[in-house]
């Protein structure tokens, strides 16, 4: 009897006793998705990690880049493409090549063998998109809803010239003040990792005040009052000379 009251008192301490759970992990990528991007350009895919306890640890983090039925493990070499940074974190990919598209996958382990994964689809783009430079100036890149990892850099030409007047340039070079810089071509140049673009603006001459037609009937005019001029000043001369005669 007294054996089988032991038993029942071990079995609901057990029951009742406090059972501690570890915190879970997190990641997602912090780029929109599909990710475009074009080729002979530069691929950065950066995953942030969110733990629920301070005390885990993060044992691995992987990177898988699936394409079809291939599936291929990624780690950055010394001299190689591909880079790992940020603790793994961050996976860079230079020099973009037909191989390199594909779906990424970001697995992460923390000290309690807890595993969790993030993915993003990485798209080739045919042509850069179309870059719009709007009145005053303004380059305008438009993307059309396509996520990239990096913010476009801008760079001007006026006729032909690199604009270096920090005063002129507005908005993160996006925008150009031409009351600072005057010119006839103005030319947006943006890069990113879509591609380059380069786009021209032709800046209106001001009309000329006289129109071509007038100023032809002008000409005309002067020219006509001088041959009358010439005629009159011959005709006095002889009839100054009959005079004398």
């Amino acid at each position: 009897m007294e054996s089988w009251i032991l038993v029942w008192i071990l079995c609901n301490t057990v029951i009742h006793m406090p059972v501690c759970l570890h915190g879970a992990i997190s990641v997602h990528f912090k780029t929109g998705r599909p990710l475009i991007v074009a080729l002979g350009q530069t691929l950065v895919l950066e995953a942030a990690f969110e733990k629920e306890n301070p005390d885990d640890e993060i044992d691995m983090v992987t990177w898988d880049r699936e394409r079809g039925e291939k599936n291929v493990r990624l780690s950055g070499a010394p001299g190689s493409r591909i880079s790992l940074e940020k603790g793994d974190a961050l996976l860079r990919i230079t020099d973009v090549a037909e191989e390199d598209f594909g779906i990424y996958k970001v697995t992460v382990t923390d000290s309690n063998g807890y595993q969790q994964y993030d993915s993003v689809e990485v798209r080739k783009i045919e042509e850069p998109p179309k870059a719009v430079i709007v009145r005053v100036l303004e380059c305008v890149l438009e993307k059309h809803d396509m996520a990239q990892w990096d913010s476009p850099q801008f760079s001007w030409l006026v006729d032909g010239v690199a604009v270096t007047n920090q005063t002129a340039l507005l908005a993160g070079g996006s925008r150009l003040d031409i009351s600072q810089v005057k010119g006839v071509n103005y030319t947006c140049i943006i890069k990113s990792s879509l591609g380059t673009r380069v786009t021209t603006h032709y800046e209106e001459q001001p009309k000329e005040s006289w129109n071509p037609c007038c100023s032809g009937l002008i000409a005309v005019i002067v020219i006509v009052i001088v041959v009358l001029c010439v005629a009159g000043f011959l005709f006095l001369k002889r009839w100054k000379k009959r005079d004398v005669l």
